[in-house]
């Protein structure tokens, strides 16, 4: 490739006007910075191709989740914490555990990161519509609710640190409403003073 480049930059300086030898040293500098630049921009499109992920990875900025990791240190502020998404899903979730209701995403709609164990937390969502908690503990165990405050979901208790996976389901299939999860330490926290 780059015998083909200098060859061909020679001949076009060449056909300019200048001599043979000045026309093959000045191709073969210039064919050698082609040929720098083609090598740069190849190796730039292999690592994108090895960064890129496939449809059965979750993609980098997810993290595994519909809308986003929340990460929480015991004593954290402000508090409560928030993050919003839209319910529902193809899943009815009493098919993961025989206490859990409505209709959630085969992905979880968020991961919440316990970076300390909590004595005491809130879980909840606030929503138009009806809709469900579930929450999966990193040893595999489910907690659900289901219209803890009128028709929002709550699930309080210790949790110990890992990451837990947590889905805001539809109580009617077929339905998705957007909602604001909340997360609080305190008692005086409920769905209806999460903004």
């Amino acid at each position: 490739m780059k015998n083909v480049l200098t060859l061909m930059i020679a001949l076009s300086l060449f056909a300019c006007g200048g001599n043979e030898e000045e026309a093959q040293a000045e191709a073969e500098e210039m064919a050698n910075g082609l040929a720098a630049q083609l090598q740069e921009a190849a190796n730039q499109a292999q690592q994108q191709a090895a960064q890129t992920p496939t449809p059965t990875q979750p993609a980098a900025g997810a993290g595994g989740s519909n809308f986003g990791t929340v990460t929480l240190t015991p004593g954290f502020a402000p508090d409560p914490a928030t993050a919003t998404g839209t319910s529902g899903g193809a899943t009815d979730a009493s098919t993961v555990n025989d206490s859990c209701a409505g209709w959630i995403a085969a992905t979880p709609d968020h991961l919440f990161v316990a970076s300390g164990a909590f004595a005491n937390l809130r879980i909840m969502a606030k929503s138009d519509a009806d809709t469900t908690l579930v929450v999966q503990a990193p040893d595999g165990s489910y907690m659900c609710n289901d219209d803890g405050e009128e028709l929002n979901p709550i699930v309080t208790g210790a949790f110990p640190a890992g990451t837990y996976k947590v889905w805001i389901g539809s109580y009617e299939q077929g339905t998705n409403s957007r909602y604001t999860l909340g997360l609080s330490e305190l008692d005086t926290v409920m769905p209806s003073t999460l903004n």
